[in-house]
């Protein structure tokens, strides 16, 4: 599929999903030394071709100065320098994986999908001033261990390989945020996998 299609069809997936509001939130994706990341102001429920922008990686260079890239341009550049495996980042602002973050609740890795989804490691960054080199810096480093990352009182941030991969992600660190808010709102708890059943869950369907 074209790369700016892609860009579109996942841009309005996401704000469909409710996983941003107004003009909050950026996606990119790498193209050779370069990636493709959505334009300041853009609304991503109106996402055209036009709304995204060619900025360089190494170099930090915006190839055209028509439209100015997403002030988090630095943060997903670090993240494609730090991992070459990856090809996507989508940076979003979903109402429960913030929620339960910036009550300084560490996500638990509740269930088969979201290990076998994300990975048994998850980053946390505390609050750093959005659009700063700080930001970008810290979650370079942090995204180098893992492929999801919770920014608090700010939104979370997910890899992949293509833009499927980064997608589910991000819902499946909602989905299980969701159910530890629903759960505490109960007055319940909800365990993580132990070590034990990570390990022969991986072994079994992996």
């Amino acid at each position: 599929m074209d790369k700016y299609k892609e860009l579109i069809k996942y841009s309005h997936l996401i704000a469909r999903r409710g996983l941003v509001q107004g003009s909050s939130g950026n996606i990119s994706i790498r193209q050779g030394r370069s990636m493709l990341i959505k334009a300041s102001g853009c609304f991503m429920e109106e996402a055209r071709r036009v709304d995204f922008v060619s900025v360089g990686i190494e170099t930090l260079s915006p190839k055209k100065k028509k439209s100015q890239p997403s002030c988090e341009f630095r943060m997903h550049a670090f993240c494609y320098q730090a991992r070459p495996d990856i090809s996507c980042v989508i940076h979003t602002h979903p109402l429960y994986a913030t929620t339960l973050v910036s009550c300084s609740i560490k996500p638990n890795l509740i269930g088969p999908e979201f290990i076998l989804g994300i990975g048994s490691e998850i980053g946390i960054v505390d609050y750093i001033c959005p659009g700063t080199e700080k930001l970008a810096h810290k979650v370079g480093q942090v995204i180098a261990k893992c492929n999801v990352i919770y920014l608090k009182n700010h939104g979370l941030l997910s890899v992949g390989r293509d833009f499927k991969e980064a997608f589910t992600r991000t819902i499946l660190a909602e989905q299980t945020a969701k159910m530890q808010v629903l759960a505490l709102a109960m007055g319940k708890r909800i365990n993580s996998l132990n070590a034990k059943q990570i390990s022969l869950l991986l072994k079994t369907l992996s």
